[in-house]
């Protein structure tokens, strides 16, 4: 499985008709395509960890990078998510158990890496702390040592982090797209090698290039967005974008020849992609209405863009005493009622009910200066009949425009972007070939949940009946049937580790990723 981050359809069909993508419009042709509808928020931590594990966030607990911890004096910290707080196990280790090897790498949320029979390299790690993601320890020392490439690109922390992308000047820009080739390159390099060395039953690997790239650069892709001015900086830019591409198929076509003839062969993206036009400040929103309070003594004055140093101490920002709603993240997308620890300061079980059906109300009749809605939809997620992992978000926002909110203080609560960035959406992208897969297919859109167990099936296990999808039988030739496990591990009950804090390098680390991936406006 060839992971995409954030890769759609409405940009890699134009540019295979374009012929920047050869190899990828090779398999399409031989294999079965369709939309893969991703999680409710689209987003690369609960999208990754569903599609892995078949189930749903409700049931592994990760609903994005960061998690709010309540205090008990009524404050709120964020701490930061990886495998410790995934409640649910991996279609990887479901593999171990069946007697079958796996390679995992650069999957988010394999930090601490698993001890699985196979090879694991975790995504969103600093190149400082590498050694802690991988499994075996031997792996490490052999990709330290590699010549054909500098281990240190691997992590996610190689220099750009410490650059402010937006409004750098052209040539700056060329740098930092040839970070991202660079980065894809080295990790396609160890899967080829790995695939070469020491195959696997089942291999599985995300490229996240196309989802960086499109954050900072949708406008240059998408004929229907302005990208800038016209002139040789604009069209150098969208030559290098699109030479992006060119190079990800030859990473796709290097790995899927390393693999062998007769592989099977999933791609398949977290979510898809589209412009956002606007920024919505949802915690404005919120202390209009008097559900949340900022700092009287100007520590939530946060009207400039919302800088990763910034984001740390976003509680300091806050008045918690007199908060009971907010969103922790940009891109949680998320609303938390605060519980009452005890003095009033929150809301209480028993007025919980009333309290999230009068927000509800609210924002769906939350208009613009013009009286047009601003969401295009909410879930109350907590109200959809089923257990969840806390903590849980009790509103999920859907912008119309399908972006991320902003949660820094601002003088409007909607404001028009000078010029369109690239922001995430439901659809993503699904490719299956090889002989299980039917040929010149299109199918109906199908669920990330349906990813696992269809592995799965692919190798022959059984699917356990905890897992929430389905295996998309029209994609594939007759003959190839699901079984289902007699005995299922239940997705909630993985025995919980003692964890450390992060280090403050990590979670420096991982606020500056946010800000680069257009996560904190």
């Amino acid at each position: 499985m060839i992971g995409l981050d954030g890769a759609t359809f409405s940009l890699l069909s134009p540019l295979s008709r374009q012929g920047h993508l050869p190899f990828l419009t090779g398999l399409i042709k031989s294999g079965t395509i369709a939309q893969l509808m991703s999680t409710r928020n689209p987003l690369t931590p609960p999208a990754w960890t569903s599609m892995t594990t078949g189930v749903s966030p409700e049931a592994h607990g990760i609903y994005d990078f960061l998690r709010p911890a309540f205090l008990e004096d009524g404050g709120v910290f964020l701490k930061i998510n990886d495998r410790r707080d995934n409640h649910a196990e991996t279609v990887f280790s479901i593999a171990n158990r069946g007697g079958k090897r796996a390679t995992v790498l650069n999957f988010f949320g394999f930090y601490p890496a698993p001890e699985l029979d196979g090879h694991v390299a975790s995504g969103f790690v600093p190149w400082k702390h590498l050694r802690g993601g991988i499994h075996p320890p031997a792996l490490f020392d052999r990709l330290r040592a590699s010549e054909d490439f500098d281990y240190r690109d691997l992590g996610m922390d190689i220099g750009e982090e410490k650059k402010v992308v937006q409004g750098l000047e052209a040539d700056e820009h060329e740098e930092w797209i040839e970070l991202q080739n660079v980065r894809d390159k080295a990790w396609t390099d160890v899967m080829c090698r790995l695939l070469e060395e020491d195959p696997t039953d089942l291999a599985a690997i995300v490229l996240d290039g196309p989802d960086k790239i499109q954050h900072l650069f949708w406008r240059y892709l998408d004929p229907e967005c302005h990208a800038g001015e016209p002139g040789e900086q604009t069209e150098k830019i969208t030559r290098l974008v699109t030479e992006f591409y060119a190079r990800m198929d030859d990473n796709i076509r290097r790995m899927v020849e390393a693999a062998g003839p007769g592989t099977n062969v999933l791609i398949t993206s977290d979510h898809g992609f589209g412009p956002t036009t606007e920024i919505v400040y949802i915690n404005q929103w919120l202390a209009d209405r008097g559900y949340l309070h900022w700092r009287e003594d100007g520590a939530g004055d946060g009207r400039a863009q919302l800088a990763a140093d910034k984001l740390k101490d976003h509680q300091a920002m806050i008045d918690w005493k007199r908060t009971v709603a907010f969103c922790p993240t940009p891109s949680s997308n998320a609303i938390f009622i605060k519980p009452d620890p005890g003095d009033g300061s929150g809301i209480s079980p028993d007025r919980y009910m009333e309290f999230a059906l009068k927000l509800r109300e609210e924002l769906l009749a939350w208009t613009d200066d013009q009286g047009e809605k601003v969401l295009a939809g909410l879930d109350m997620n907590k109200m959809r009949g089923r257990a969840f992992i806390e903590p849980c978000p009790d509103i999920t926002l859907k912008l119309r425009d399908g972006g991320f909110v902003s949660i820094i203080s601002s003088d409007a609560v909607v404001k028009p972007r000078a010029l369109a960035d690239g922001t995430h959406r439901p659809e993503g992208i699904f490719i299956g070939a090889g002989p299980a897969f039917r040929q010149d297919e299109q199918v109906d859109p199908l669920n990330l949940l349906d990813i696992a167990p269809l592995m799965l099936t692919l190798l022959g296990l059984p699917v356990p009946k905890n897992l929430e999808g389905r295996v998309p039988q029209e994609a594939l030739v007759p003959g190839i049937t699901a079984t289902k496990a007699g005995q299922a591990r239940s997705a909630a009950s993985q025995p919980a580790e003692e964890r450390p804090e992060p280090s403050a390098e990590e979670r420096e680390v991982l606020l500056r990723q946010m800000k680069k991936l257009g996560y904190m406006d």
